[in-house]
């Protein structure tokens, strides 16, 4: 029933498209790169050609109608299908196509190791095709490569893990995603703070990669970014769903777990030689993706860290995949708040004592200021 209706969407979406297309109709178009990333031998960049909806960046001083109205562009975005564009770095140029919804992928491979001190970590991208007198025809896509002393990469969900979104509690989420623009929205006390120390490491040269693996649309990538940006979370590459993901393979919560795990294993595989860390939560599964992926990758997983925001009985499921993982060889932390979770890293020799002294200090910041009513409280 969800494929058909989601069939439905595409062929309006397509008729949309072409008519507007023959009619001359079309606003301006844009080509959406995401944040890439990459490693000796191979690079990755993801992006979307749409229409123009002028969205406007978030403000906090905007209003409840200014938040719903960019909230409806976002979700009601045109995209681009079937148009051509090239991706030029280090020499090569791949020609692409963008799908039904405007996505276009694009993945450059070499023999010999990339010298990024030479390429730079900037893909352009060139759209092949114009349809308006005032198409953006080329843009550039930023690159991720990890540090040469990188000592282990981080894996985290964003949902109810980083930003406070109530997936679990359906009007709670909608009251959030609806009411509150991206400055608005509070991270967890701390998060942002533990983030920031792991992607320091102990010896804190920051050579730790951050990869966000989530459940959210990619309609929302500006939205997450503009939250990092404002909360001081580091960035990396976001690895978000494309709108139909969870119709197209039938039960949402296999299609969800398959979908995470596609994305966990498209990283550990670029990076056979770097051990992660993961976070996530009680509320979306992340327990049991994490658990497939410790017996998929054995040793690569140094530990895994899961926020408590569900009931006693979700707790006791979580405590008995946490055996199962730990009997694997990898701690699996269920905690209610940051701290827990930082103390068991430093613990481990990931971050410092410097390091958890200043998550501390943040967690009881950004606690000061939801008491404040800076931010919503958590």
């Amino acid at each position: 029933m969800l494929a058909a209706i989601e069939k439905v969407e595409h062929s309006l979406s397509m008729a949309k498209f072409k008519v507007k297309d023959k009619l001359h109709l079309l606003e301006p178009i844009n080509i959406m790169p995401y944040y890439g990333f990459g490693s000796d031998t191979y690079v990755y960049v993801k992006g979307r050609v749409l229409e123009d909806e002028k969205v406007s960046q978030p403000e906090k001083d905007d209003n409840v109608l200014q938040h719903l109205e960019a909230t409806y562009k976002r979700y009601e975005s045109d995209e681009i299908p079937g148009i051509t564009l090239t991706a030029s770095f280090a020499g090569q140029t791949i020609t692409v196509e963008t799908d039904e919804e405007g996505f276009f992928e694009v993945e450059f491979r070499t023999d010999t190791p990339i010298d990024y001190s030479t390429a730079g970590h900037k893909v352009k991208l060139q759209l092949q095709e114009q349809k308006t007198d005032h198409d953006r025809m080329e843009a550039e896509a930023h690159v991720f490569v990890p540090g040469k002393d990188a000592g282990f990469g981080i894996i985290s969900d964003i949902d109810d893990t980083v930003l406070v979104s109530k997936v679990t509690h359906i009007l709670g989420k909608l009251k959030l995603m609806l009411l509150q623009n991206s400055l608005e929205r509070s991270p967890f006390p701390g998060i942002a703070g533990f983030l920031r120390a792991l992607c320091k490491g102990n010896d804190g040269k920051g050579q730790n990669p951050l990869f966000f693996v989530s459940g959210s649309e990619w309609n929302l990538y500006d939205l997450l970014i503009s939250f990092f940006r404002s909360h001081d979370i580091p960035e990396g590459p976001l690895l978000l769903r494309d709108k139909g993901t969870r119709l197209d393979r039938g039960d949402f919560e296999t299609s969800e777990q398959e979908y995470k795990r596609e994305k966990i294993r498209h990283i550990l595989d670029t990076y056979p030689d770097l051990n992660f860390i993961c976070i996530g939560d009680s509320g979306q599964h992340d327990p049991e993706i994490y658990q497939h992926i410790v017996q998929e990758y054995p040793g690569r997983i140094l530990g895994v860290y899961i926020r408590d925001v569900t009931p006693e009985k979700r707790d006791k499921e979580v405590r008995d995949i946490a055996n199962q993982v730990e009997a694997k060889g990898t701690k699996m932390l269920l905690a209610e708040e940051t701290l827990s979770a930082a103390k068991h890293a430093a613990e481990m020799g990931w971050i410092n004592e410097s390091q958890l002294r200043e998550v501390k200090e943040a967690c009881e910041k950004d606690a000061q200021k939801s008491r404040n009513g800076e931010h919503p409280a958590v």
